[in-house]
């Protein structure tokens, strides 16, 4: 966790430090057959969301790049491996994380479960049972290759090298369903030759693209980060609305194709219909999650922000027993900003909300509620084991690695310590034991206990 830290932290460094690895070509990995981010197209060139997206980053920053398209599971070994610089994107996973390092996000994708139209009439969480024969394909070394095996264990899965085989298998029958990405299927299934064969009923996951690295390798996980951000929002948007937008649309051999299939889809119509407003509803609830979860975050540094920090505060030392209120902030923070710009005092501020994190517990309440200042709340602590926090805190931030002159991060903090709740009880008394520890010398810890009536 310490060297992701000092990974993050390194990211607005001075960019003559890396001037030479941005001087190299980068070979950029992915699948050979997983439209529309990646394939390799009618004229044997590499095509797709992905590989215009690092053209891109080839454009704005200079760094000459090449790509080698693989089946799916050979690329992240090619990067594992040292025959690739970076994956060009693909979903966090556990495994994964184990011997890759990720980047910032790209951009965001829906995968959904496809079943012949033959079994629509059959509960789709009967078919994902595994109480019979039913057959799932998905493609090797895929995250949804690991999404199945952990959510249905006992269902008999395909395996294919690529999507384009995964697809190829469903058309000449050797699957009954497979896992695809949205973006994927619409590419392949409204083709002369899917004559609609296969339906979505089910949403399982949406999931954020990434670039990767080989694990602990910092310095070119840096190097991309400096050069991602470089590329605007307008260009990130023509580059995905070239792509979104192809072949989703009805072609105009489907009108006979419908006419075909009507009698099917007459029966099958409120079966359908009953699984879609399902799957909507889902998205729908995981929408809504993500919206809860962003007005309720501070984006800097993923803490409670300013409102939900103060939302939860009131009931938090109201609810009975012993309550510690701490607050603090970053010492000289202006001399920092104006030393190094605004971007490294962002970095320095994520850095501290880190620190915060590491040695604080699931159950107290942390928020950043100022520019450089943060507050804790946490009950049910004795004095000693407040002051504990309070030490371990200072000391989790003292031993940050930012800045290349050795200068050191530090906060000063009160800690107001209420032997009973009170709904009387506020940021007040922390806020002024806060300012005696800056009297006192900075970089330490003021606390004092309160009895309430």
């Amino acid at each position: 966790m310490c060297r992701l830290l000092v990974l993050v932290l390194l990211m607005f460094c001075p960019v003559s430090l890396f001037a030479q690895e941005e001087s190299e070509t980068l070979v950029i990995a992915n699948s050979k057959a997983w439209k529309p981010f990646s394939f390799i197209n009618a004229q044997g060139q590499p095509d797709g969301i992905l590989i215009d997206y690092w053209r891109e980053y080839s454009r704005v920053t200079g760094t000459q790049i090449e790509f080698l398209l693989l089946d799916w599971n050979d690329s992240i070994e090619a990067v594992k491996e040292g025959r690739a610089d970076v994956h060009a994107g693909l979903l966090w996973s556990i495994d994964r994380d184990e011997i890759l390092d990720f980047s910032q996000p790209i951009m965001t994708i829906d995968t959904q479960l496809f079943v012949s139209q033959k079994l629509l009439m059959t509960d789709v969480n009967y078919l994902l049972s595994g109480e019979h024969d039913f057959k799932l394909g998905v493609v090797e070394g895929g995250f949804e290759h690991t999404y199945a095996k952990n959510n249905y264990p006992y269902i008999n899965l395909v395996v294919f090298r690529n999507n384009a085989e995964l697809i190829e298998g469903a058309f000449e029958g050797d699957i009954d369903a497979f896992v695809a990405d949205l973006q994927v299927a619409n590419f392949y299934l409204h083709t002369p030759k899917s004559n609609r064969q296969f339906t979505s009923v089910k949403h399982l996951y949406s999931g954020v693209l990434r670039p990767a690295v080989a694990e602990s390798n910092d310095v070119l996980l840096l190097q991309l980060a400096k050069g991602l951000v470089k590329i605007t929002d307008e260009a990130k948007q023509k580059v995905f609305s070239r792509w979104m937008y192809i072949e989703t649309v009805y072609p105009n051999f489907l009108v006979p194709i419908l006419f075909a299939i009507a009698v099917i889809a007459i029966i099958s119509y409120m079966i359908v219909l009953r699984m879609a407003v399902r799957s909507k509803t889902h998205e729908l609830e995981h929408a809504n999650k993500e919206l809860k979860y962003l007005s309720q975050t501070d984006q800097l540094t993923g803490l409670s922000n300013r409102y939900h920090f103060y939302n939860q505060f009131s009931d938090r030392v109201s609810k009975g027993g012993k309550v510690c209120v701490m607050l603090f902030d970053i010492d000289d923070f202006k001399s920092i900003n104006d030393t190094y710009g605004h971007q490294v005092g962002d970095v320095v501020i994520r850095a501290v909300g880190e620190a915060v994190s590491y040695v604080t517990e699931k159950q107290h309440l942390i928020g950043r509620i100022g520019g450089e200042e943060f507050a804790v709340v946490a009950i049910q602590l004795t004095v000693k084991q407040a002051e504990d926090l309070a030490e371990q805190l200072c000391e989790s931030v003292r031993q940050l690695v930012i800045f290349e002159d050795n200068r050191r991060v530090s906060v000063s903090l009160g800690c107001a310590y209420y032997h009973q709740s009170s709904e009387e009880i506020s940021l007040s008394d922390a806020d002024h034991l806060m300012y005696q520890a800056k009297a006192n010398g900075k970089d330490q810890v003021v606390l004092k206990e309160f009895y309430t009536q």
